[in-house]
């Protein structure tokens, strides 16, 4: 007669085989559902599912370096040298054992940290969706802007932000330049241009989190003045748009005619 238990360890090996097929798939479903949501403008890298918990934890302990998971950067200015250390060094500290082979966080020449793995549509997932409030609010009053947290109309700060801008002052502005302005003033505001007019990010080769975390940035959105385009300019940028829509980044054309609309002399 069969012993029926002689097969239990071959059975238990195609189990644990099964097993192990079954977690592989489950973690491919979750990254291709974080690779296949748009991308937002902030985004960068490819999340790791240790991540989450990182951010979950860091969100819960500390609101103050939390505000990095607006953007993905942040200036020391902004959260302070207890924070901007903690940001810092946290790679040491939660990844010690060797479950990450990158750090999460990497401090910059700029004064800043960044994550160097960062997607809205997986970070802001990962903690309540009442501190998610509480640091966006924080965000929009840091950079002078109006925007309702619950009407954000993208999966990404700086869109929505863009969204809000053009709601409330129009569909074709731009920030003019005071007369006198230096080339950061310049820079900053064709930076912004491209965002308004074209939607497209990373002007010069910078992402938008770097920008707008560098203090020269956020005091020029702040206190930001604006210019309607002309008839004739908006017609030209219309063109643009139809012809250029379609290419993530900018194109020389659309780079040109932000530069054109600061030919000359700064406004009085």
């Amino acid at each position: 007669m069969t012993n029926p238990n002689s097969n239990l360890p071959e059975a238990k090996v195609e189990a644990d085989s099964v097993s192990q097929t079954t977690q592989k798939r489950s973690q491919s479903k979750e990254n291709k559902e974080i690779t296949m949501e748009k991308r937002a403008w902030t985004a960068r890298g490819i999340p790791m599912a240790i991540d989450r918990h990182v951010i979950a934890a860091l969100a819960d302990k500390n609101k103050i370096a939390a505000r990095i998971f607006v953007t993905g950067e942040v200036h020391e200015n902004y959260v302070g040298e207890v924070a901007y250390k903690l940001l810092a060094g946290i790679n040491d500290t939660l990844y010690k054992n060797g479950a990450s082979q990158e750090p999460l966080f990497v401090e910059t020449m700029d004064g800043t940290v960044r994550m160097i793995r960062f997607d809205p549509a997986f970070v802001w997932r990962s903690f309540h969706p009442d501190i998610l409030v509480g640091l966006v609010i924080d965000e929009t009053k840091r950079l002078g802007v109006k925007m309702d947290p619950f009407d954000m109309d993208h999966f990404d700060f700086y869109e929505s932000m863009i969204a809000a801008l053009k709601e409330e002052k129009g569909e074709f502005i731009f920030p003019i330049v005071q007369k006198g302005g230096d080339i950061d003033a310049y820079y900053n505001a064709m930076y912004l241009s491209c965002l308004l007019l074209f939607g497209k990010s990373d002007f010069m080769d910078i992402p938008v989190a770097r920008h707008f975390a560098d203090l020269s940035a956020e005091t020029q959105l702040k206190y930001a003045k604006y210019r309607k385009l002309n008839v004739v300019q908006q017609k030209e940028l219309i063109k643009l748009r139809k012809q250029y829509a379609h290419i993530q980044a900018l194109t020389n054309p659309e780079i040109d005619f932000i530069v054109s609309l600061y030919e000359g002399l700064g406004e009085n």
